[in-house]
C-alpha cells in the first residue's frame, strides 16, 4: 500500500484554496487602512480650508465693523419734564428710603449705607469705605446738624445702622466731618420737596433725555439736568413735617398773647427766622352747664418747672399746638453739585439712581431703595424719637404743679451731664444738686476740643470753677477742696453747661403760682420708669422735664444755642453736704 504524498506546491485540492485563518481578512485590512488614511487626510485638510476662510471673514470682519450709533440724546418732551419735575415731591410723599452712597473714587472712597427721612428731616448712615479715615462710624444728621459716633475699629464694609442706635458716644460734626459729609447729606435732604419747582426753575432748558435703563427690575429712563436752584443759587424750600413741621430734636416756636414771639434760646430772643407761627389749638371742654361756644373756667395757676418764665402767661382755658422744629436750614452757599447729574427716573416719577460730581470734583453715586424704610428713631442730642404732642391732661398738670414741692422734699439728686454743645465736643459730668440748700457741684469733662476736666460748684451767687485732672466721669472730691485749686468765680451763664445746671436748681425753687404754655410731646421709659415728657417755656429757652408717674424729675433737657439737646439726668435721694468754696480774693455777685 502506497502512502498518499502531503505537502506537494503542485497540489491545489479544495483545501488548499481555504483561506488562511486570517489572511483573506489580514489582506483586506492592509488595503482598507490605506484608503481610510487617505480620507482622514482629505477631511483635515478639508477642515482647515474652513477654518481659515473663517478666521479670514472674522478678520475682516472686525476691522470693517462699526457699531452700531446709539440713540442720540434730545430734549426732554413734556411728559418727561413733568415727570422729572415731580421726583422730588414723590420723594417727599414717600416719607423715607434706604441709601447706597458712594464718595470718590478707588483708595479715598467713602461708602455710606443708611436711611433718609424726608418729611422729618433726618438722615442715619453708617460710614465706611478705605476713604472714610476719622470719619468711620454713625452719622445722623438734620439740614442744621450733623452728629457723629466715630467707631475706628469698625470693619471697612459698612453696613445698615442698628434701628435702636446707641445711646453714647455721639458728639457734633467738627470741621472735617462737615467738610467731607456735609455735601452729601445735602444732597439727600436736597432730593425732596413738599411742592415741585416754578415752571422752566426745574427741569432746566438744558435738561435731556439720554437713553432707556433699567434699575431694580424696573424700566428707567435717564435724564440730564441740574439739581433745583444749583443754576441760579440755591433756594430749597423746607420740607414740612408732622405737627406742622416736626423735625427731631426741636423745639415749641410759641408766641406770647401779645403777638410778640417768645424767646426761643439765649442767644435768639426773638426766635429763629422763619419759624412756623402758631396756630391755635383745641379749647378744653365747656364745664357743663356753660353757654355753647364759652371758653372753659380758668384753672388756678400752677407752679413747676420753669416758674421763672416772665411774661409767658397762656390764655385761662386753651392749649397751642406746638411747631416742633429746629431753625430753618440756611441754604448751602453756591451749587451742590459741578454740572448737570444723570437721574435714573422709573415711570411714576421715583428716582432709583443719581450720578454727579460734588462742587469739589469728587464723584458722587446715590441708589435709593424703596422697599427697605423703616420709621428712625433720632439720638437725645437731637430730641429723641418722635411723639404726637398734646396739651396736658389733669393727672398730668397735676404732677407738673407738684413738681417743685416733691423735688424739694426729697432734698437733692445725684446727677449725670450730657451735653454735646458745640462741634468736635462731648460734654459729661456727675456730681450732686441739693435743692435744700440750692446749690450744684460737678466735675466736669469731655473729649475733642473740650479743655480737660473742671470742678463746678453753683449756687444763687454764680458759678465758682476750678480745673481739675483726673477722670471727668469721676465724681468730683468731697468736701469741695478749699486750698491746691484755683477757683474763680463767674456768672452763671457763660456757657450751656451752666443755664442747665440753673434750670434744674429753679426746679425746687418755685414758689410762686405762675401760667405758661406746657405741651406733652410723648410717653418714653427711662431707667425702667415710665415717663411723660412734658415740654414747657423757661426764661432761658425751651426745657424739657421727664415726669414719672410718682411726680419725680428723672431728666432735664435743654435747647442748646447750637440746637441741641443737653440732657441731666436725675436720681432723687439724699445727698451729701456741699458746703461753699472759701475764696478770699473774690466777691460774688448778688443773689439774683
Amino acid at each position: 500500500m502506497v502512502a498518499p504524498a502531503r505537502g506537494r506546491r503542485g497540489d491545489r485540492g479544495p483545501a488548499a484554496h481555504r483561506a488562511r485563518p486570517g489572511g483573506g481578512r489580514g489582506g483586506a485590512g492592509r488595503d482598507g487602512g490605506g484608503s481610510g488614511g487617505g480620507r482622514r487626510r482629505a477631511a483635515v485638510v478639508a477642515l482647515g480650508v474652513v477654518a481659515a476662510a473663517a478666521a479670514a471673514g472674522l478678520v475682516v470682519g472686525l476691522l470693517t465693523w462699526v457699531p452700531a450709533a446709539p440713540e442720540p440724546s434730545r430734549p426732554l418732551t413734556p411728559a418727561e419734564a413733568e415727570r422729572l419735575a415731580a421726583v422730588r415731591v414723590t420723594n417727599h410723599r414717600d416719607v423715607r428710603a434706604g441709601v447706597r452712597l458712594t464718595l470718590g473714587e478707588a483708595g479715598a472712597r467713602t461708602d455710606v449705607v443708611g436711611w433718609v427721612d424726608w418729611s422729618r428731616p433726618l438722615a442715619y448712615l453708617d460710614v465706611g469705605g478705605p476713604g472714610a479715615g476719622p470719619d468711620r462710624g454713625l452719622l445722623q444728621a438734620t439740614p442744621e446738624l450733623l452728629l457723629t459716633r466715630p467707631d475706628p475699629t469698625a470693619v471697612p464694609a459698612p453696613a445698615y445702622p442698628p434701628l435702636v442706635p446707641p445711646t453714647d458716644g455721639w458728639r457734633v460734626g467738627d470741621a472735617a466731618a462737615a467738610r467731607s459729609l456735609r455735601p452729601a447729606v445735602a444732597l439727600l435732604f436736597a432730593l425732596a420737596a413738599p411742592r415741585p419747582e416754578r415752571a422752566g426753575h426745574f427741569p432746566a432748558d438744558d435738561a435731556r433725555w439720554l437713553a432707556p435703563a433699567e434699575a431694580g427690575g424696573l424700566p428707567v429712563d435717564v435724564f440730564r439736568s441740574r439739581l433745583p436752584g444749583d443754576a441760579v443759587g440755591r433756594a430749597l424750600p423746607a420740607p414740612a413735617g408732622p405737627s406742622g413741621g416736626a423735625r427731631p430734636g426741636g423745639t415749641a416756636s410759641r408766641s406770647t398773647p401779645t403777638g410778640r414771639p417768645a424767646a426761643a434760646g439765649p442767644e435768639d430772643p426773638a426766635g429763629p427766622p422763619g419759624s412756623t407761627p402758631r396756630e391755635p389749638g383745641p379749647r378744653r371742654s365747656t364745664p357743663e352747664g356753660a353757654a355753647p361756644g364759652a371758653p372753659a373756667a380758668p384753672r388756678p395757676a400752677r407752679s413747676g418747672a420753669s416758674a421763672s418764665a416772665p411774661g409767658t402767661a397762656a390764655p385761662a382755658g386753651t392749649w397751642s399746638a406746638p411747631t416742633i422744629s429746629l431753625p430753618t436750614a440756611v441754604p448751602p452757599a453756591g451749587p451742590l453739585l459741578d454740572g448737570a447729574a444723570r437721574w435714573w427716573v422709573d415711570r411714576d416719577a421715583r428716582l432709583h439712581r443719581l450720578e454727579g460730581r460734588l462742587r469739589d470734583g469728587a464723584p458722587v453715586t446715590l441708589e435709593l431703595q424703596r422697599a427697605n424704610r423703616p420709621v428712625l428713631w433720632p439720638v437725645a442730642a437731637l430730641g429723641g424719637r418722635a411723639g404726637l404732642p398734646r396739651a396736658l391732661t389733669g393727672p398730668e398738670e397735676d404732677r407738673l404743679a407738684r413738681l417743685a414741692t416733691r423735688m424739694r422734699a426729697q432734698g437733692g439728686a445725684a446727677a449725670t451731664l450730657t451735653a454735646p454743645v458745640a462741634p468736635g465736643r462731648a460734654v459729661a459730668g456727675t456730681g450732686w444738686l441739693s435743692w435744700t440748700a440750692q446749690a450744684a457741684y460737678l466735675s466736669v469733662g469731655g473729649t475733642g476740643a473740650w479743655p480737660g476736666r473742671t470742678l463746678r460748684r453753683y449756687d444763687a451767687a454764680g458759678v465758682w470753677s476750678a480745673p481739675a485732672t483726673g477722670d471727668p466721669a469721676a465724681p468730683p472730691p468731697l468736701p469741695p477742696p478749699r486750698t491746691g485749686y484755683a477757683w474763680h468765680h463767674r456768672p452763671p451763664d457763660a456757657d450751656d453747661v451752666d443755664l442747665l445746671l440753673a434750670a434744674a436748681l429753679r426746679v425746687g425753687a418755685a414758689t410762686e403760682p405762675t401760667a405758661r404754655p406746657a405741651t406733652r410731646i410723648r410717653g418714653d421709659r427711662l431707667a425702667d420708669r415710665a415717663v411723660d415728657v412734658i415740654e414747657v417755656d423757661a426764661e432761658r429757652g425751651t426745657l424739657r422735664c421727664w415726669i414719672d408717674r410718682s411726680g419725680l424729675l428723672r431728666r432735664l433737657e435743654l435747647r442748646t444755642r447750637l440746637g441741641t439737646y443737653a440732657q441731666l439726668d436725675l436720681a432723687p435721694g439724699p445727698v451729701p453736704a456741699l458746703p461753699p468754696v472759701a475764696t478770699p480774693s473774690a466777691k460774688p455777685r448778688a443773689p439774683r
